[in-house]
């Protein structure tokens, strides 16, 4: 008897399970159902019936546009590479850029012909890269542990070796730069099989000596070379990163023609008047929870929300430029807070893995603002969480509960590098990206760039694209320097590889001085 009246009970709470999984499972809905679709890296997903539906556009959440319910790993131009589980991003016909059917237009080449350089070295021993100035023991580039990678910006018929820690005059590889390869390798191990990137070996080493441990990293190591030819024969672009990474799992806007459009509103409005510094003291970013008042309102703009508009100036690379993204009030709040409390040092290259390397290719100075410093700071990487689609938990130290899936509680996010140039000051041609170590799970990469411009520059300073994909000119694009303005470009493709197109360069400022800010962001989180 008491089984039977246990029976309908138990059907009961096996249907309310049921219920509250497909309730945790299913995205939240506006409109009717299916296909176009965002998911955030929170979890957070928005399904509308079609781009057309003006009910589910009405409803959209305020910092969400139906332009952005597009997954980023949908992007059309991943394609599935034959006999290997991977999907590889192949550049689009550049007549798409200029919504022109494919064939119709040809890029243009380059004046600039540099190129990135990876050089990898596959011993167990630690060993220094220089540039073959043609004198011992040549320009110092980094010093590279057993089976990893450096880089840096180069150009062919460029010379660099591989130098024993302890004695530099003594080359085991050296390297000659070619043009459209940027994949260098030092194997003392196999014999040449007329592959471009290797170097030539002044010794040769049995395979046999290597630990079981090093012979797993060597053949890893062999095993992206192979991918490598792979995926060049495949994207007509080379592989910078690690076969297999995975994609970026950051939302990736689409720049599918020269000035396409996209409209963010978020609620973390400007600053237009400077409030005293005694209301700015030292906060610990938290949780915003729905309906708390945003943090000193009294000294910003009246409106709720703020529109911002990313254009697109580049296809490729993907360079979006967002005019008036701070206020003048925001701007000079981050130079007086820059003067007050810090001092500037003489900038280092590279992605800051190597702060040791200083050369005269980067002249400027420069320090660096946390976002904890002032709830202005907070306002700013806030808002850039909300153009970039991500929970600004992620651009913080996040509690334990806050996204545990990413694998680390730190912020994916770099303090923001604050630069300035006077007359005759640059940075010339490089990239912002480094070379995972080996060590890393996942290959945690700086994969955007934020360039905030805090002044009007007199004349020069501009930010140059020199190898941008175009079908109109051989010369770079340029960027103009204007206060407020922010540049934001990616230096993942939705593949994973590095985009060696990012290469840029702050050109030389002529007249007047210039102020920056770079705010990069890793994926999948900051190594």
């Amino acid at each position: 008897m008491y089984t039977f009246l246990w029976l309908p009970l138990m059907a009961t709470l096996m249907n309310l399970a049921l219920a509250f999984f497909f309730l945790r499972s299913t995205p939240t809905v506006y409109g009717n159902l299916i296909p176009v679709r965002y998911e955030g890296i929170g979890g957070d997903s928005f399904v509308c019936n079609s781009a057309e539906d003006d009910s589910c556009r009405a409803e959209l959440p305020q910092n969400i546009t139906l332009e952005e319910a597009v997954p980023a790993s949908n992007d059309p131009n991943l394609k599935e590479m034959p006999s290997i589980n991977f999907r590889a991003y192949v550049r689009p016909d550049i007549s798409t850029f200029y919504n022109e059917e494919p064939g119709s237009r040809q890029p243009t080449s380059h004046a600039f012909n540099g190129q990135a350089g990876k050089f990898i070295n596959m011993t167990p021993n630690r060993l220094n890269l220089y540039w073959d100035s043609g004198r011992r023991p040549g320009h110092f580039s980094g010093s590279v542990n057993g089976f990893e990678a450096t880089g840096t910006a180069t150009f062919p018929s460029h010379r660099f070796f591989y130098g024993k820690t302890d004695d530099p005059d003594e080359a085991l590889c050296s390297f000659l730069v070619k043009e459209g390869t940027s994949v260098y390798f030092c194997d003392p191990y196999s014999d040449d099989q007329g592959e471009p990137g290797r170097a030539f070996s002044r010794e040769k080493r049995d395979v046999k000596e290597l630990s079981e441990r090093d012979l797993e990293f060597y053949q890893r190591h062999r095993d992206n070379l192979e991918f490598g030819k792979a995926y060049r024969d495949f994207t007509g672009s080379e592989w910078l990163g690690m076969y297999p990474r995975d994609p970026p799992r950051h939302k990736i806007w689409q720049a599918d023609f020269f000035g396409q459009e996209h409209h963010v509103v978020t609620k973390e409005t400007q600053f237009i008047e400077q409030p005293p510094w005694e209301d700015l003291p030292r906060i610990s970013p938290k949780p915003r929870n729905e309906g708390d008042d945003i943090p000193l309102k009294q000294y910003r703009s009246p409106e709720s929300t703020l529109n911002i508009t990313l254009r697109a100036v580049s296809c490729a690379p993907r360079i979006f430029e967002m005019r008036n993204f701070i206020s003048h009030v925001e701007a000079d709040h981050i130079l007086m807070l820059t003067n007050r409390t810090h001092e500037l040092h003489r900038s280092s290259t590279g992605d800051g893995s190597n702060p040791s390397e200083r050369d005269n290719t980067r002249t400027s100075l420069n320090t660096w603002i946390y976002r904890e410093e002032t709830p202005i700071i907070d306002t700013i990487y806030r808002r850039v969480a909300d153009v970039l689609q991500l929970d600004e938990s992620l651009l913080r130290y996040r509690q334990y509960d806050e996204h545990p899936e990413i694998g680390t509680k730190g912020s994916i996010a770099e303090p923001l590098q604050m630069v300035h140039y006077d007359p005759g000051q640059e940075y010339t041609a490089h990239h912002d990206f480094g070379y995972n170590q080996m060590s890393h799970p996942n290959q945690p990469s700086r994969s955007i760039n934020v360039l905030l411009y805090l002044n009007d520059v007199e004349q020069g300073g501009e930010t140059s694209f020199p190898r941008w994909l175009n079908a109109e000119t051989t010369g770079g694009l340029d960027v103009k320097p204007e206060k407020g303005k922010a540049v934001l470009f990616y230096m993942l493709l939705p593949d994973g590889n590095s985009d060696d197109l990012t290469q840029h360069a702050a050109l030389p400022v002529i007249k007047g001085e210039k102020w920056m800010s770079n705010l990069w962001i890793w994926d999948p989180y900051k190594g």
